[in-house]
């Protein structure tokens, strides 16, 4: 009996140990050459470049006064920010039954703060010029506070100070992304890495574990002497036996076992990834097809393919038969280092006045730069309120300016109001006097929440929604009579060709709401009219 569960247990331990030697492991190797180009300049004596700011570079060029080869102008186009938002936390206090016995609450501000800038690319090789833009976006977080006022205040107080902070931080990434997005281009790029692998045998068990360790260190050995800026003929010559080696086991392990491609997949990886870095691309699609066929690990064979298409088409492009070259990278402009752009910020109000910085665009089209008080911001509608100055920049008095004088109005901080015409609705008896709610349509300042080329909506004095259908002439109140009463009639007409959303529309999908109306008017927008 006892032989009887002995035998199959130890047929079960040998199958077991048969399998896990044929375990790989990735072993790895140090390799060096230099990143080509998409659009080279072939001709080595025109590799320059010149630039109005001193952090960009181009790898393998030499900077000159002007003009280079390459002319590139950076232009960084300012830091905004988001209106801020005030997130209200709960925070419960409970006893041993989880019954909540009381209930706080704190506050913390949060805005997205956002950066952009721009290339232009003059290439007098090709005489091609280009613009390019660039950016980078992240958001901002407060710390806690114990009141909305208090989290509020702190934006506001620091938010100049937060922004610069931000764009600091943005113009370094974003000079990073376009001296790598150059590099790509034109640049000659030194890389060395040690992450690169051969699959080696894990298990001493195998027959072939030792001669797969010294096979990698053999590998290994000579491709630390690779240099980027060397020719290969002293690394190929030292890596031939060990080609050899991998080549002459794969007859040792015919069919179609597992175990058995498993170990030819190791022989054909290894000879691929090693003919790649000896830019041999022909024998790596050599290598690739093996691999497919062995149905080991298509994928591997299928992505060896592709790299070596790309080494054949980048060295095709590049006029030449290695990555590995002479890299000159210069300076020779003897202009100094520009100083780093420092966004300004607007001059210091006296004690007790906190002011915003706008640009304002008048109905002739005239541009502005204005300061508006914090408190008068929430008064914008039927006029528009900035701080006048003396020749000392101390502030004498307020300039009041009419709504139908102004057409736009643009807050450094992304704060957007536009001239609207409608007619407000006679229900908002706090916003205006009698002689105001009679009136037909005026233009009116409302804040900008969403603008395409299919829908606009806006809202007035904080509280009244307004709808204008892009091209109208005038805006509709959702608050008027016939707005409220014809809601989803509305809401269906403006969404005209759109089945989807007039279907949602007369379904009670939306509700007169800045969230719900926000959503439709994002639906409409992507919705393609038929």
């Amino acid at each position: 009996m006892k032989k009887r569960l002995l035998l199959p247990l130890a047929l079960l331990i040998s199958l077991i140990s048969f399998a896990q030697s044929t375990d790989l492991d990735k072993e790895t190797l140090t390799v060096s050459y230099v990143k080509l180009p998409s659009e080279p300049i072939l001709d080595d004596t025109k590799r320059t470049y010149s630039s109005s700011s001193s952090s960009i570079r181009i790898s393998g060029f030499s900077k000159v006064k002007s003009p280079g080869t390459l002319d590139i102008s950076y232009r960084f186009n300012g830091t905004k920010s988001s209106e801020v938002n005030i997130e209200k936390i709960t925070h419960e206090k409970k006893d041993d039954d989880g019954n909540v016995v009381s209930t706080t609450y704190t506050y913390k501000a949060k805005s997205s703060i956002s950066s952009s800038a721009t290339i232009n690319v003059i290439n007098a090789a090709n005489g091609e010029s280009y613009e390019k833009g660039f950016s980078d976006s992240n958001s901002y977080e407060s710390k806690e506070f114990d009141s909305y006022y208090k989290a509020e205040r702190h934006y506001k107080t620091n938010k100049y100070d937060i922004r610069s902070s931000h764009g600091s931080k943005h113009k370094g990434n974003i000079k990073r992304s376009i001296r790598s997005y150059l590099d790509r281009r034109y640049g000659y790029v030194p890389y060395t890495t040690s992450s690169e692998f051969l699959w080696i045998l894990g298990s001493k068990k195998h027959p072939e574990f030792q001669k797969h360790h010294e096979a990698h260190e053999k590998v290994k050995a000579a491709f630390a002497k690779m240099k980027y800026d060397e020719p290969l003929d002293d690394v190929k010559k030292e890596v031939e036996p060990v080609i050899e080696y991998f080549n002459s086991i794969i007859p040792n392990y015919p069919g179609t076992k597992r175990k058995m491609r498993k170990v030819k997949y190791a022989s054909y990886y290894n000879i691929a990834n090693i003919y790649y870095y000896l830019d041999m691309p022909e024998k790596v699609k050599e290598y690739a097809q093996k691999l497919i066929e062995n149905d080991y690990d298509k994928k591997d064979g299928k992505k060896y393919i592709k790299y070596a298409d790309n080494l054949i088409k980048t060295l095709e492009v590049n006029k030449m038969k290695t990555r590995h070259m002479k890299v000159l990278t210069e300076d020779l402009s003897n202009i100094p280092d520009e100083e780093e752009e420092v966004e300004e910020k607007p001059a210091a109000a006296p004690a007790g006045i906190e002011v915003n910085q706008a640009y304002l665009i008048t109905k002739k089209g005239d541009t502005t730069l204005v300061d508006i008080k914090t408190e008068d911001i929430v008064k914008i509608g039927f006029d528009l309120k900035t701080v006048e100055y003396d020749n000392n920049k101390s502030p004498i008095g307020t300039r009041v300016q009419a709504a139908k004088n102004c057409q736009e109005l643009l807050f450094v901080d992304g704060l957007h109001y536009r001239n609207i015409k409608f007619k407000e609705s006679a229900l908002k008896g706090d916003a205006v006097d009698a002689g105001q709610m009679l009136a037909g349509a005026t233009d009116k300042l409302c804040k900008v929440l969403f603008e395409s080329d299919k829908i606009n909506l806006y809202i007035f004095n904080n509280k009244e929604l307004v709808i204008l259908p892009t091209g109208a002439e005038k805006g509709k109140s959702t608050m008027g009579t016939s707005f409220v009463f014809g809601f989803k009639k509305n809401l269906a007409k403006f969404a005209e060709g759109c089945p989807a959303v007039i279907e949602k529309a007369k379904s009670k999908g939306y509700k007169n709401t800045k969230e719900s109306l926000l959503e439709y008017c994002q639906e409409l927008t992507k919705c393609e009219v038929k």
